[in-house]
């Protein structure tokens, strides 16, 4: 038995096929023998701390993982519970990536032990995860139920409490996967914290396409099944010369035809512009009384819109699964759908030649439906803040990324040169400020994108009095954090209207915090500079 043992070290750079084979014959009869070889490298993580362990340790954690060997659990823990090792160094990433299916094949029942590594913030965040994630294997072979999976996850989310820590991402998978939707509002609040690596997971309207797909199986695992498949294709074995990057290569003329083939894709009619929805080429017009009867009427962008609202959440099929219209009525869905059209991050490939301005248009219309539904919406619910909207309408998007999108688009449109539409976007724009100052409490920190859109609105319009007289009152009643933005709001008017800087030198007199002193006048010289 020692001798397949001995077979796996023999060559670190081939994989020890027969020795494998031979193993899997002896199942049962070789299980001691590698559950005596991984204790006793537990024991001596010492003298591995600078080093990988031996190749046949590797082998061996496998094997015992595909044989489900429960002995091997505790001796695991020996290896992961000690903070002072960085496992993934001393074990490598081939064995820590699939860590979640080498434990749960080897599980044998004790939570405890499992939990403490998960709350153990001194051990390394990535191998907290992998055990973390065990939970989802938990869940779905019905070792746990929903309220004891909820329960432990709040345990940690409240154990952590939001530090700047990857756990998140193992939650947010968990949470993905199990489908707890009471646990929404818990995500929102960790997309808030900005603990959550978007790089990686997505943004929040990823995270909400994802919960209610009941087809997407990415982060779904099974246990160790076959030793072979696991490891024989590892980079650390060499490959036959002609087997070479054989998956990834692609020719010139290959990568031409699929340019070709994506962009006569794209330049395809699209069946799927409503007749009321607005017209591709960007008109202002609906569909149907612009070019509803024309034979090329769609441009790529749209297509596109089209492309990325097919991965708005279904209908269910079932009984036993949720969708959208459990938790929000029709009416929130429709204005979600609109947003989701604007705001979905699109795959658009580089090749792609695009038309800017017509994009701003098109999104700028469906800006001006959402609109016209958030109006209709908060005329018969009353929301004291922002955050009450959010809770009981927004789906995929905040409000608080309407507003952005749809301001920052009118801006935009109005700081062309030649605007044809001036007046209209610059009443729109009046338009959307009144309404959210006239509806919602914006006395917090997050007043600084409704206050840029009145500074831009005073600009625009050339009042620059009235911004003046707004500004200097906002000053007297406004939170400190908001000061500093608000004087160089007061500055950039003073400047516009008088050109002269001793105004700002008297409005900075007036000012009693220090520190925040100190800080104008440094802003002051980049005005005078400017």
């Amino acid at each position: 038995m020692k001798d397949i043992i001995k077979m796996f070290d023999k060559d670190e750079t081939k994989f020890a096929k027969e020795a494998v084979l031979e193993a899997k014959k002896k199942k049962g009869e070789i299980n001691n023998y590698l559950l005596e070889h991984v204790n006793e490298f537990s024991k001596n993580l010492e003298k591995y701390k600078d080093e990988q362990c031996p190749i046949s340790i590797i082998y061996s954690i496998f094997l015992l993982a595909e044989f489900e060997e429960k002995k091997l659990f505790p001796i695991l823990i020996k290896v992961f519970e000690n903070p002072k090792y960085n496992p993934n160094k001393i074990i490598g990433y081939g064995l820590t990536d699939r860590l979640a299916s080498i434990l749960v094949s080897v599980f044998n029942g004790n939570f405890r032990k499992l939990n403490a590594i998960i709350e153990n913030k001194k051990i390394n965040d990535y191998i907290r995860g992998q055990f973390l994630r065990c939970y989802i294997y938990f869940y779905d072979h019905n070792m746990i139920d929903s309220k004891e999976l909820e329960k432990y996850l709040l345990h940690i989310i409240k154990l952590y409490d939001y530090e700047d820590d990857t756990i998140y991402d193992a939650i947010l998978e968990v949470i993905i996967n199990a489908h707890l939707f009471s646990m929404l509002e818990d995500v929102k609040k960790m997309f808030r914290h900005g603990v959550i690596d978007t790089m990686i997971r997505g943004a929040y309207d990823d995270f909400i396409d994802s919960i209610f797909d009941y087809d997407d199986t990415f982060d779904k695992f099974s246990k160790i099944e076959d030793i072979i498949e696991e490891m024989s294709w590892w980079a650390c074995f060499n490959e036959k010369e002609e087997d070479k990057d054989s998956d990834t290569k692609m020719s010139k003329e290959e990568l031409a035809k699929y340019i070709e083939d994506d962009l006569k894709g794209l330049n395809k009619k699209s069946t799927k512009v409503g007749r009321n929805d607005p017209c591709p080429c960007g008109s202002g017009k609906k569909y149907k009384k612009c070019c509803i009867d024309k034979k090329e009427s769609t441009l790529p962008y749209q297509i596109l819109i089209d492309k990325s609202l097919s991965e708005y959440p279904k209908k269910k099929d079932s009984e036993e699964k949720y969708d959208l219209y459990d938790f929000y009525t029709e009416e929130n869905i429709e204005l979600d759908k609109l947003l989701y059209k604007v705001l979905k991050q699109k795959r658009i490939p580089l090749y792609i030649k695009r038309d800017y301005s017509t994009e701003d248009k098109i999104n700028l219309q469906y800006c001006e439906m959402a609109f016209e539904k958030i109006k209709n919406i908060v005329k018969k619910e009353k929301f004291n803040t922002l955050e009450d909207y959010d809770n009981k309408v927004s789906i995929h998007y905040s409000i608080y990324q309407f507003y952005q999108k749809y301001s920052d688009l009118l801006i935009g449109l109005l700081k062309k040169p030649l605007c044809s539409k001036k007046n209209q976007y610059l009443d729109n724009l009046k338009e959307l400020s009144d309404f959210f100052y006239s509806n919602f409490d914006l006395m917090n920190n997050n007043e600084i994108l409704f206050l840029n859109t009145k500074h831009a609105q005073y600009s625009l319009e050339n009042k620059l009095d009235e911004g003046i007289q707004f500004f200097e009152e906002k000053l007297e009643k406004c939170l400190p954090s908001l000061k500093y933005d608000i004087y160089y709001y007061l500055f950039d008017l003073y400047m516009c209207k008088y050109d002269d800087i001793s105004k700002i030198e008297k409005l900075i007199d007036k000012e009693k915090d220090e520190n925040l002193k100190e800080e104008l006048e440094e802003l002051k010289l980049e005005f005078m500079d400017f």
